[in-house]
């Protein structure tokens, strides 16, 4: 054992004693500590011993009691000692301070001191100093044994991903160790390095295909499928190429994984998802590493793509790296075309184009192909197994060229029929656009009508209410008076009392007046109100039909029932009742007309109660009330009475009035309604008209592409770029 595992391993006593003596370690290093006795450099040594021995047999104080007064070079590992004791009893203060206060220059204390501390700090869950120790340990001395691997383990428990995969890079590269990199390749296929830049992983990745090729490899594939799908794929497909454009690729064999990568890779720039400025500066690196790093048909592959490319985008890098020879490969055109097909299928739907109109052909072209139909109709939950179809292409060589010439003639007819939807896409929006005006204008027009409606409505139906209402009030307020004089009939009878005479008058009055308005005002005023809510209704209805006609007219330009504007005949309905209950329950009050009597009235009142039934004085009563009665001006008294009696049909007033109100509002809210919602659709068909002008390329790439990826299959039917 070396002198400093020994002294860590608390092992030391060891060095002090020879073999033979360390059976009896207690006993000998007493007899040494007696021999010993002058020599103060070898007394701290056997100190020293004795308290390891102590120790391992759980004597912590004797321990402690030997380790302080050790002194001399070993004194700092004698304190450590002591601090290990502190932390094993669980004085984790005593302990810090401890290891605090050693002072020395061996890194291998400092490591151990360290260590101590950052353990101290884990259990009492302290995360900031437990990295603050733990970069010290690195930085005193990384090889130090457990130190990176604790790191590593500490990171992980933490899930604190950035600091585990930035210690598996650095560590790979200062150790040269594969092992690193595999630590690296779980991190990433477990999603931890979705937040590093793509270029972050380039050195690691050039310092690893020097150690592990296989590994290299592994590692490539697993960030290709963490960036794909993200918004960093295409950062990552440049630094893939930067990555073997530093390789001599030439070097090393067994490239079969990256060549289908590259293919993987290919198929993804090529699905309609990029735009050709997106793609053009990765496509020429990526085609000529993939026919570099591929063998047998996928060479034929990559050699097609780079024709096509060359062919579809004869302005952009040339990539023709080797002789391109067409090869009539039916079996890999019919496998491309359907990954083709697939591509092109989900871009349509995610485009929501008019797919009856284009793919109604391509059912026809190809439908009655072995397996087609279900790729065709997806939609209705059925599954097309390409793996399944590819593998009958391999074994039946009739079958690969019939599918090939098909899918070939199809996929052609598909991608005319789309650049034509495009044409009909811009021309449809144009149309939109002068539909949603001319709807508008119409809206708008038929809005001002309404709200001339309102006030006309509202203005009519009340003023009529208020005419017929007024000649009710004017009949009642004429006929009273006749009807007050008509009740001096009472005078007539003789074996009235002179003294009961004012009260027999307003009795007789007010039963006379309530008579005349339950037998002939109210019955007339019933028919009154009837008539004016049928000459309501009639107008409500003509309203109606005017509604119902722009309703109508309106909704079939729209194509569906999006217009609903219905009058509240409800209302009506309301009316009728409230005013049969106001006509029913209404009645004339008790009026005391008699006491409306001016003075001299007054005194023939008192003079008949003074006098009583006294022949003279009561003639002379009965004729002082026979000249009022027909020279008197009731007019007053009939204005009191009908405001009473007309009181709550006053009231109605206001309630038509805010119900007509409130009907032709809720017809200008739904219209206002539609107004919006359509100038909404009419702003956002301008910008979608604006962004397909201003951006072709958003329609037409894709397409562009699908054409390319089309030529390369057209190539592996030994189809020339020229007959092409």
């Amino acid at each position: 054992m070396e002198k400093q595992e020994a002294l860590v391993q608390k092992m030391y006593y060891r060095y002090v004693l020879n073999e033979e003596e360390q059976q009896y370690p207690v006993k000998q290093l007493g007899q040494k500590m007696t021999e010993a006795a002058e020599n103060e450099s070898l007394l701290a040594e056997i100190r020293f011993g004795q308290g390891e021995i102590y120790y391992h047999y759980g004597d912590v104080e004797a321990a402690i009691y030997k380790w302080e007064h050790v002194t001399g070079d070993i004194k700092p590992w004698a304190f450590k000692n002591i601090g290990d004791a502190y932390y094993d009893l669980g004085w984790f203060d005593q302990a810090k301070e401890t290891y605090t206060g050693v002072e020395t220059e061996e890194l291998t204390l400092q490591s151990e001191l360290t260590l101590q501390l950052l353990s101290i700090y884990a259990e009492e869950k302290d995360r900031g100093m437990v990295y603050e120790y733990l970069n010290k340990a690195l930085d005193i001395n990384p090889d130090y044994p457990g130190v990176t691997e604790l790191a590593r383990t500490l990171y992980e428990d933490y899930a604190d991903w950035q600091k585990a995969v930035d210690l598996s890079v650095k560590e790979g590269e200062r150790t040269g160790e594969s092992s690193w990199y595999a630590h690296l390749l779980n991190y990433v296929r477990n999603g931890h390095t979705t937040t590093f830049a793509p270029e972050y992983f380039e050195k690691p990745a050039r310092l690893l295909v020097e150690l592990d090729h296989s590994l290299f490899q592994e590692l490539i594939g697993e960030l290709t499928e963490a960036y794909r799908n993200t918004d960093k794929y295409l950062y990552w497909i440049g630094t893939m190429n930067s990555i073997f454009g530093s390789l001599e690729l030439e070097q090393y064999s067994g490239w079969e994984m990256m060549a289908a990568l590259h293919h993987d890779v290919y198929l993804d720039l090529t699905d309609g998802a990029y735009l050709e400025e997106e793609m053009e500066t990765l496509m020429p690196e990526l085609l000529r590493h993939w026919e570099l790093l591929a063998s047998g048909q996928n060479t034929v592959l990559a050699l097609a793509a780079q024709s096509a490319w060359e062919e579809v985008f004869p302005e952009k890098e040339s990539v023709i790296t080797g002789a391109g020879a067409e090869q009539y490969n039916p079996e890999l055109a019919a496998g491309e075309m359907v990954r083709l097909l697939e591509a092109v299928l989900s871009w349509t739907e995610a485009e929501s184009l008019d797919t009856e109109l284009i793919f109604d052909p391509l059912e026809r072209e190809i439908g009655s192909l072995e397996g087609m139909q279900d790729l065709l109709d997806r939609s209705e939950g059925r599954s097309f197994d390409r793996s399944t179809w590819i593998a009958r292409l391999k074994q039946d060589p009739e079958f690969a060229s019939r599918a090939a010439a098909s899918l070939s003639v199809g996929i052609q007819g598909l991608l005319g029929r789309l650049v034509e939807e495009q044409r009909a896409v811009e021309y449809s929006l144009e149309e939109s656009i002068r539909f949603y005006e001319d709807m508008l204008g119409q809206f708008r027009e038929l809005l001002r009508t309404l709200e001339s409606e309102r006030m006309h409505q509202q203005t009519e139906i009340v003023e009529s209410y208020q005419t017929m209402k007024q000649m009710q009030k004017e009949q009642f307020e004429s006929s009273v008076p006749s009807i007050i004089k008509e009740a001096s009939d009472v005078l007539e009878d003789e074996e009235k009392s002179a003294k009961l005479l004012h009260e027999d008058l307003n009795t007789a009055m007010n039963t006379r007046l309530r008579a005349y308005v339950d037998e002939e005002l109210f019955p007339i005023f019933r028919r009154s109100l009837q008539s004016w809510l049928k000459e309501t209704e009639q107008k409500f209805q003509a309203s109606q039909s005017f509604l119902d006609e722009k309703n109508a007219n309106m909704n079939e330009a729209i194509g569906e029932e999006a217009l609903q504007l219905q009058l509240d005949f409800e209302l009506l309905h309301d009316w009728k009742r409230d005013l049969t209950r106001m006509i029913n329950r209404t009645e004339l009050p008790e009026e005391n007309i008699m006491s409306r009597l001016e003075p001299k009235q007054m005194l023939l009142r008192n003079v008949g109660k003074l006098f009583g039934d006294m022949q003279q004085s009561k003639s002379f009563v009965q004729q002082q009330y026979r000249r009022y009665l027909e020279n008197g001006d009731f007019e007053g008294v009939a204005e009191v009475l009908s405001y009473k009696l007309f009181f709550e049909f006053d009231l109605f007033d206001r309630a038509i009035r805010a119900d007509v109100d409130t009907t032709y509002t809720d017809l200008i809210t739904h219209l206002e309604e539609m107004i919006e919602t359509y100038t909404q659709h009419l702003e956002s068909t301008k910008k979608e008209l604006a962004n397909h002008k201003e951006n072709p390329a958003h329609f037409y790439d894709p397409l562009k592409i699908f054409d390319m990826r089309q030529k390369q299959c057209e190539r592996l039917l030994g189809k020339s770029i020229e007959a092409s």
